[in-house]
Formats: structure tokens, sequence, C-alpha cells
């Protein structure tokens, strides 16, 4: 083995396809690590700014209560009284930010950040899903960021074709291919040692540049993660320098060879998913985002039209919760509110549940299907190893509402019953985990 190693490396180190992989894909590597970090940075800054925010909010209402608590100030109006659980979790800049905090290896796979959001804001009455790229070129949306999973997936596999396409079939049409055979040892020995040498070389050269890229721009791969994501990587380079093993044991041209695996290529990384793509939107129709968004009006609707009748029966329903004679005017007016949009959330929970459905059922028979593109069944890895995958970004709605009702809990039950806070109270408003 050394033997051929060496004749190898003295041939291919005179080659072009080397000296471009050497140089071309470390700095790939380089530029996608690059732009991952200042990615996840930006998103770190982004949490950091809007928790500082709402610490020094809360802070000053209970600076503020604690003042009015020892008769040093006064409030003339009812939307300045910080003791008002209104106040608290309505108004202003009140209400909780809830995160999808980047995982260790965020900045490897961008995944579906370009087109959801990673955070949102929860009051008493709004869940509002934020964004801090909302002003990007579309086009850029749809076309995706260039990150290191797209280095890894996409253009890794076309620098292992043009380093193995031609092992064998390059002897046969230097004429040295006669040269081997009279070796003893087996042209299929010969061959998976070549390729050996090859892969060993690629292989060195994606992980030395992603250690050394990542020690530059701070990213942690020195853990288990890290290696976990090693292993990705040598199954698969791995598999793309078998496929040129396969096709070089075969009595063909160079040419025959490199079209050959372009093909492979063109077919796992394009026709494959579009052809589940088109499987699972076949089986599993999902209605359109129109249809859902009218169904949407038409619950508001319904609910302002029956408006007076909805808070009747609650109030027959919960009688201890309400305070009868003589009460501020907010008071009657956020209390319906309130009572409406517990109403319209209920109503359209029961009819989402025809749109999530299907998407639920597409994303169980694609995540099936995937197993037959071995690119795809890794994109899936780096972005659910990074945190941008669509689940884990469409759980932040989930998220969002499980706190939202945590918060309603806490402070509606006491505006209904006319009871603020008191400065020691103010401490125990809830935090998202």
């Amino acid at each position: 083995m050394s033997h051929i190693f060496s004749f190898e490396w003295l041939l291919i180190r005179k080659s072009g396809a080397f000296w471009g992989t050497i140089i071309v894909l470390p700095l790939l590597i380089g530029f996608s690590l690059y732009l991952g970090s200042e990615r996840t940075a930006q998103q770190k800054e982004t949490i950091n700014k809007l928790r500082v925010a709402e610490s020094i909010f809360y802070e000053n209402m209970h600076i503020q209560l604690q003042a009015i608590e020892r008769g040093e100030e006064e409030v003339s109006a009812w939307f300045q009284n910080p003791a008002n659980p209104l106040v608290l979790g309505q108004f202003g800049d009140a209400g909780r930010h809830i995160f999808l905090e980047p995982k260790p290896l965020a900045a490897l796979a961008a995944g579906q950040l370009d087109i959801m959001p990673y955070y949102g804001r929860v009051t008493l009455t709004n869940m509002e899903v934020l964004r801090d790229n909302a002003l990007e070129n579309p086009f850029m949306q749809v076309s995706g960021s260039f990150d290191f999973a797209f280095v890894l997936v996409w253009l890794v596999p076309l620098f292992i074709i043009v380093m193995g396409y031609n092992v064998i079939s390059s002897e046969r049409e230097k004429g040295t291919y006669a040269l081997l055979q009279s070796q003893p040892v087996s042209i299929k020995h010969v061959l998976v040692q070549k390729m050996l040498f090859r892969f060993i070389l690629v292989l060195g050269v994606i992980i030395l540049s992603l250690l050394l890229w990542s020690i530059i721009f701070g990213i942690e791969l020195f853990n288990i993660y890290g290696l976990q994501l090693v292993g990705a990587i040598t199954l698969y380079a791995g598999f793309w320098f078998i496929l040129c093993a396969i096709f070089n044991l075969y009595q063909t041209s160079s040419a025959v060879n490199a079209v050959g695996l372009t093909g492979l290529w063109v077919i796992f990384l394009l026709i494959i998913p579009s052809i589940i793509s088109l499987i699972v939107t076949s089986l599993h129709p999902v209605p359109s985002r129109a249809l859902w968004i009218t169904e949407q009006r038409e619950i508001q609707q319904a609910v302002q039209v029956e408006g007076d009748e909805i808070f009747d029966l609650w109030v027959v329903d919960h009688p201890e919760e309400f305070v009868e004679g003589d009460t501020p005017q907010f008071y009657n007016t956020w209390i319906r509110r309130f009572v409406w949009a517990q109403t319209t959330a209920e109503r359209e929970r029961e009819a989402e549940r025809q749109f999530e459905e299907p998407r639920e059922r597409q994303a169980q028979l694609a995540s099936r299907l995937r197993i037959l593109s071995p690119p795809m069944s890794l994109q899936n890895w780096l972005e659910r190893k990074a945190g941008t995958d669509t689940e884990r970004l469409r759980g932040l709605e989930n998220e969002m509402r499980a706190f939202q009702q945590e918060w309603q809990e806490f402070l509606i039950p006491r505006f209904r019953r006319l009871e603020f806070f008191t400065s020691e109270e103010l401490t125990q408003i809830p935090k998202p985990n």
C-alpha cells in the first residue's frame, strides 16, 4: 500500500484537479463558515438586545411601583399604572419574547432561517413572530444562503468526481494499463488502494479546513457534535468515492465515467428530491394559504357578530371571575376583548387542524423517502444538528402558544378580579424557560 500511495502522490500532485481541490475547496469552506458565524452572531446579538430591553422594561416597572407605594410618585391614567395586570402584560413593551437559541452547529447550516423566524413576542392577546431580515431581497430568500451544508452536500461531490472519475480509465488512455496488469496484484486491488489514497486526501482537506476555519471564526467543534460531523463527512465522502470506484471497474472511457457520475449527482441532488416533493404533495395535499387566511377572517368576523352573546355566556359560566357594579371603563372594554380573543383562538385552533395534519403527514412521508437520496439525508441531518430545520422552526409557534397560556393564566384572572400587583409580586411574573 505504501508503494502505491507514494507513486499515486507523485502522479496526483502534477494534476490540476489536485491543486484545484486543495486551493478552492478550503476557500469555499472558509467563506461558508465565515457567513455562518456572522449569521449566528447576529442571531445571538438580536436575542441579547431583546432580552436586555425586556429586562429593563420590567425593572423600570418594578422601580416605578416601589416609588408609588412609598408615595413618591403618582399616576394620572390607568395605562400608566405598573400595578395593573393589563399594563404589565399587553401594552407598549410589555410581554415576553420566545427564542430558539442557536445550537452548537448553527453556523454550519442556514436551513430554513431565510424564510422562517426564530423568535417572537407574546402578549395577552397576540402572538407576533418577528424577523430581523424582513427587508431582504425575496430572490435571495428563495435561492437560500451560502453555507457549509451547501458546500458539503452539493459541491464536495463534484470535487470527488473530478478526483476519482479516471483513476483506472486514464491508465488505459495513457497506455499504462497493460503495465498495471503485468504486476503481481489484481487491478481491483490497485483501484481500491488508489481510490483510498484520494479519499484520505480529500477527506483530510475537508476536515483540516473545517477545523482550521472553525478555530479562526470561533465555532466550537472540539466536542461530541464535531465528532459526529466528522463521521457524517467521512460516510458521505466515502459514498461518492465508492461510486467513482464502481465506474472505474468497467471498461469505459474517462469521458463516459465523468458523464455518468455527473448524471448520478443530478439524480441524487435534483431529480430524486423533486420526485419526493411531487409524491408527498400529491398524496397529502395541503389547503392553500389563501384558504386559511380566508377562514381566519371568517372566524374573526363571526366572533365580532356574536360578541355580546359570547360574552354573556362566558359571564354565566364564570360568575366568580367577573366584577360587577361600578368598574373602570378600561375594565369593561378589555374583559370583553379577552373573552373574544380566547374564543377566536379556540376556533382557529380547531380550523388549523385541517392544515396541520396534511403537513405533518407530508413531513413523515418525506422523512421515510429521504433515504433514497444520501445528499438529502445529510442535508436534513445537518439542519437538525444546526437547529435550523423546518420542524424546529415551526415549533416556535407551539412554544409561543404554550407560554401565552401560562402568561394569560397568571395575569388575566387578576385583571378579571381587578386585583393589582404589589412590588414584591411583580418579581413573580413568568419567564420563558
